[in-house]
Protein backbone atom coordinates (compact mmCIF):
# COMPACT_ATOMS: atom_id res chain seq x y z
CA UNK A 1 0.00 0.00 0.00
CA UNK A 2 1.28 3.70 -0.94
CA UNK A 3 2.29 5.76 1.89
CA UNK A 4 -0.71 8.31 2.72
CA UNK A 5 1.52 11.32 0.54
CA UNK A 6 1.35 9.75 -2.66
CA UNK A 7 -2.44 7.91 -1.94
CA UNK A 8 -3.27 11.89 -1.44
CA UNK A 9 -1.48 13.05 -4.58
CA UNK A 10 -2.60 10.49 -6.87
CA UNK A 11 -6.14 11.22 -5.69
CA UNK A 12 -5.01 15.00 -6.72
CA UNK A 13 -3.90 14.14 -9.83
CA UNK A 14 -7.54 11.77 -10.63
CA UNK A 15 -9.40 15.01 -9.19
CA UNK A 16 -7.63 16.91 -11.90
CA UNK A 17 -8.62 14.55 -14.58
CA UNK A 18 -11.99 15.04 -13.44
CA UNK A 19 -11.82 18.53 -13.28
CA UNK A 20 -10.16 18.81 -17.08
CA UNK A 21 -13.69 16.40 -18.11
CA UNK A 22 -16.12 18.00 -16.67
CA UNK A 23 -14.67 21.71 -18.77
CA UNK A 24 -14.99 20.02 -22.41
CA UNK A 25 -17.98 20.19 -22.92
CA UNK A 26 -17.55 24.32 -22.75
CA UNK A 27 -15.19 24.18 -25.13
CA UNK A 28 -16.99 22.10 -27.76
CA UNK A 29 -20.15 24.77 -26.78
CA UNK A 30 -18.16 27.70 -28.12
CA UNK A 31 -16.84 25.79 -31.23
CA UNK A 32 -13.10 25.25 -29.91
CA UNK A 33 -13.03 21.57 -31.15
CA UNK A 34 -8.77 22.35 -30.61
CA UNK A 35 -9.22 22.97 -27.22
CA UNK A 36 -12.00 19.92 -26.08
CA UNK A 37 -9.13 17.79 -27.55
CA UNK A 38 -6.43 19.14 -26.13
CA UNK A 39 -8.21 18.88 -22.37
CA UNK A 40 -9.45 15.54 -23.42
CA UNK A 41 -6.14 14.19 -24.10
CA UNK A 42 -4.67 16.01 -20.63
CA UNK A 43 -7.57 14.40 -18.82
CA UNK A 44 -6.17 11.12 -19.93
CA UNK A 45 -2.50 12.22 -19.10
CA UNK A 46 -3.42 13.41 -15.40
CA UNK A 47 -5.54 10.14 -15.15
CA UNK A 48 -2.46 8.10 -16.23
CA UNK A 49 -0.42 9.98 -13.93
CA UNK A 50 -2.59 9.22 -10.87
CA UNK A 51 -2.11 5.52 -11.41
CA UNK A 52 1.89 5.83 -12.04
CA UNK A 53 1.76 7.57 -8.89
CA UNK A 54 0.75 5.05 -6.98
CA UNK A 55 3.55 3.18 -8.26
CA UNK A 56 6.37 5.75 -6.88
CA UNK A 57 6.56 6.45 -11.17
CA UNK A 58 6.65 9.30 -12.51
CA UNK A 59 8.42 11.03 -16.01
CA UNK A 60 9.44 14.06 -17.04
CA UNK A 61 7.89 13.13 -20.68
CA UNK A 62 4.95 12.02 -21.95
CA UNK A 63 5.85 9.30 -23.76
CA UNK A 64 7.50 7.86 -20.89
CA UNK A 65 4.75 8.17 -18.83
CA UNK A 66 2.54 6.16 -21.57
CA UNK A 67 4.92 3.77 -22.31
CA UNK A 68 4.76 2.65 -18.74
CA UNK A 69 1.40 2.80 -18.35
CA UNK A 70 0.95 0.25 -21.45
CA UNK A 71 3.69 -1.80 -20.41
CA UNK A 72 2.66 -2.27 -16.65
CA UNK A 73 -1.20 -1.81 -16.92
CA UNK A 74 -2.31 -2.69 -20.41
CA UNK A 75 -0.13 -5.51 -21.69
CA UNK A 76 -0.55 -7.41 -18.49
CA UNK A 77 -4.51 -7.07 -18.36
CA UNK A 78 -4.88 -5.06 -15.83
CA UNK A 79 -6.37 -2.55 -17.71
CA UNK A 80 -8.33 -3.49 -21.43
CA UNK A 81 -6.42 -3.57 -24.23
CA UNK A 82 -9.14 -0.77 -25.97
CA UNK A 83 -7.70 1.91 -24.17
CA UNK A 84 -4.48 1.53 -25.49
CA UNK A 85 -5.76 2.74 -29.04
CA UNK A 86 -7.89 5.40 -27.02
CA UNK A 87 -4.41 7.31 -25.69
CA UNK A 88 -2.63 6.26 -29.54
CA UNK A 89 -5.88 8.86 -30.79
CA UNK A 90 -6.00 10.96 -28.10
CA UNK A 91 -2.27 11.76 -28.71
CA UNK A 92 -2.63 11.96 -32.18
CA UNK A 93 -4.93 14.20 -32.35
CA UNK A 94 -3.94 16.30 -28.98
CA UNK A 95 -0.58 16.72 -31.18
CA UNK A 96 -2.66 17.57 -34.47
CA UNK A 97 -4.92 20.32 -32.28
CA UNK A 98 -1.60 22.09 -30.42
CA UNK A 99 0.71 21.42 -33.69
CA UNK A 100 -0.40 21.07 -36.96
CA UNK A 101 -2.19 24.68 -37.99
CA UNK A 102 -3.58 22.69 -41.32
CA UNK A 103 -5.23 20.18 -39.31
CA UNK A 104 -9.07 20.35 -38.98
CA UNK A 105 -10.75 18.98 -35.82
CA UNK A 106 -14.96 18.57 -36.25
CA UNK A 107 -17.62 18.64 -33.54
CA UNK A 108 -17.69 14.68 -34.50
CA UNK A 109 -14.13 14.31 -33.57
CA UNK A 110 -14.28 16.55 -30.08
CA UNK A 111 -17.17 14.80 -29.01
CA UNK A 112 -15.71 11.30 -29.88
CA UNK A 113 -12.72 12.31 -27.88
CA UNK A 114 -14.48 13.91 -25.07
CA UNK A 115 -16.61 10.75 -24.76
CA UNK A 116 -13.10 8.92 -24.86
CA UNK A 117 -11.81 10.88 -22.12
CA UNK A 118 -14.71 10.44 -20.06
CA UNK A 119 -14.55 6.67 -20.26
CA UNK A 120 -10.83 6.75 -19.63
CA UNK A 121 -11.28 8.84 -16.22
CA UNK A 122 -14.11 6.86 -15.34
CA UNK A 123 -12.19 3.62 -15.90
CA UNK A 124 -9.17 5.27 -13.75
CA UNK A 125 -11.18 5.94 -10.46
CA UNK A 126 -12.63 2.72 -10.67
CA UNK A 127 -9.26 1.32 -10.85
CA UNK A 128 -7.68 3.54 -7.94
CA UNK A 129 -10.59 3.38 -5.74
CA UNK A 130 -10.40 -1.04 -6.03
CA UNK A 131 -6.71 -0.44 -5.50
CA UNK A 132 -7.35 1.88 -2.57
CA UNK A 133 -10.47 -0.15 -1.29
CA UNK A 134 -12.31 3.49 -1.54
CA UNK A 135 -15.96 2.44 -1.19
Amino acid sequence: MPDKETVELSLRQLKRAADITGFIPAYIDIGDYNGAVNRAYYAVFHAIKAVELLDNYDSKKHSGLIARFRQEYIKTGIIDVKYSDMIQDLSQFRNDSDYNILAVITLSDAQEQYANAKDFVSMIDDYIKMRLDIK
